[in-house]
């Protein structure tokens, strides 16, 4: 019996693999332990699964490219535009400047500073409604492009309806410095919104400070605009009244509208 024992006990090469009792995972108690099926600690971390950030989106990123590529295609022609900028923005001369006189390259410019105002608002617009728990499509890329078109079409009808006010209620000459100074703040708007865009874009925790400083900038270029209108409409205390109803039907009816729809969005989705 002794000597069996002691054969079990040594290992030969052609021995059995075998579990011997006192191989066992035993406690303190010198119970024994066995563990079925999974072991957690062999299976290490549950990986989290990774933010896709919106900046990571490569359809977002070449409507940003294009636009930069547009302005880097007309970049000599920025003095010129530059020097017109101010005198768009501020003056209301009665008599024209030979030093206004618009180019087609100049025209080029303007269309790629206001189309990246349109794209920076989607942007911002989309951090809104994504901080909001607001979302209508599964991809980042369609929001954005829905909405900077949303900001082009709306783009398009304040320029039309400017044009109409201007041609009905002042001269030529002063609604066209009415229009040059509303593309002037949108330059203005364009430029201002860049680099929070930006930010948002690869820094969604952000948002809440982005959206606010986005805000400002608007309302900012919206007022200078608006008191460049003042100093054109303004003659008499009867077109005080004139004037207050172009805020209230150009400015403020427009903006409660679209706040509105958004609201009904994201009362659906609720």
């Amino acid at each position: 019996m002794k000597l069996s024992a002691l054969s079990d006990s040594i290992p030969t090469p052609f021995a059995a693999k075998v579990c011997r009792e006192y191989e066992a995972p035993s406690s303190s108690s010198e119970k024994q332990v066995t563990i079925l099926g999974r072991v957690p600690y062999t299976e290490g971390i549950t990986p989290e699964e990774r933010t896709l950030l919106p900046g990571y989106d490569s359809g977002v990123l070449s409507l940003l490219i294009g636009v930069f590529i547009l302005l880097a295609v007309n970049f000599r022609h920025y003095s010129t535009f530059l020097k017109n900028f101010s005198y768009d923005l501020w003056s209301v001369r009665r008599t024209d400047n030979t030093f206004t006189v618009r180019t087609v390259s100049e025209t080029g410019i303007q269309m790629s500073v206001v189309l990246l105002a349109c794209i920076c608002e989607g942007i911002i617009i989309n951090a809104a409604m994504s901080s909001a728990g607001v979302s209508t499509f599964l991809t980042t890329f369609p929001e954005i492009a829905a909405l900077t078109l949303l900001a082009v079409v709306y783009y398009l009808w304040q320029l039309a309806a400017y044009r109409l006010v201007g041609y009905v209620f002042i001269d030529r000459l002063s609604a066209r410095q009415w229009l040059k100074g509303f593309n002037a703040s949108q330059a203005l708007l364009g430029i201002s919104l860049v680099v929070p865009a930006l930010v948002v874009l690869f820094n969604p925790r952000l948002s809440g400070e982005v959206i606010a400083v986005g805000a400002i900038c608007y309302v900012i270029a919206r007022l200078i605009f608006i008191f460049k209108g003042f100093r054109l409409f303004y003659d008499n205390f009867g077109s005080l009244l004139y004037f207050i109803l172009y805020l209230c039907t150009l400015e403020i009816v427009p903006l409660v509208i679209i706040f509105r729809c958004i609201d009904f969005f994201s009362q659906l989705q609720l």
